[in-house]
């Protein structure tokens, strides 16, 4: 998948990207449904139309007139810009104040703390 230098994404955006990276392919109707039976599925329509013509998604023809979508990008791609992004507006560049925050507003989980520090170490190591 194409690597793209800055990706904006809306939360109603990510929320059908995140569909589409789940299950590798949806027809507008199950995205709807993933996302928000209650929505309009002209709502849903749109928003893969517009995230097509970014060039985040891709479409085939699926049954009849039916398109099916898929994702045109990774989520790597997208978390690496939206993490870089958050990193600078949200914590002024300072990557302590973002492993800050992780740490001693959510409950991780032992095994992935012990992790974390494995990467720190590695990285330190490496320097």
């Amino acid at each position: 998948m194409e690597r793209m230098a800055e990706l904006n994404l809306t939360k109603r955006e990510l929320d059908v990207m995140s569909v589409l990276w789940e299950r590798g392919e949806a027809t507008a109707t199950e995205v709807r449904e993933r996302v928000d039976p209650d929505l309009a599925y002209t709502s849903i329509s749109t928003v893969l139309r517009l995230l097509e013509m970014k060039g985040y998604v891709g479409h085939r023809q699926g049954d009849g007139k039916t398109h099916v979508y898929y994702p045109a990008i990774d989520s790597e791609t997208v978390g690496e810009g939206t993490l870089t992004r958050i990193l600078e507006k949200i914590y002024g560049g300072s990557p302590i104040k973002l492993l800050a925050h992780l740490v001693e507003k959510r409950k991780i989980p032992e095994k992935d703390l012990a992790r974390m520090r494995e990467l720190l170490n590695s990285r330190s190591k490496k320097r």
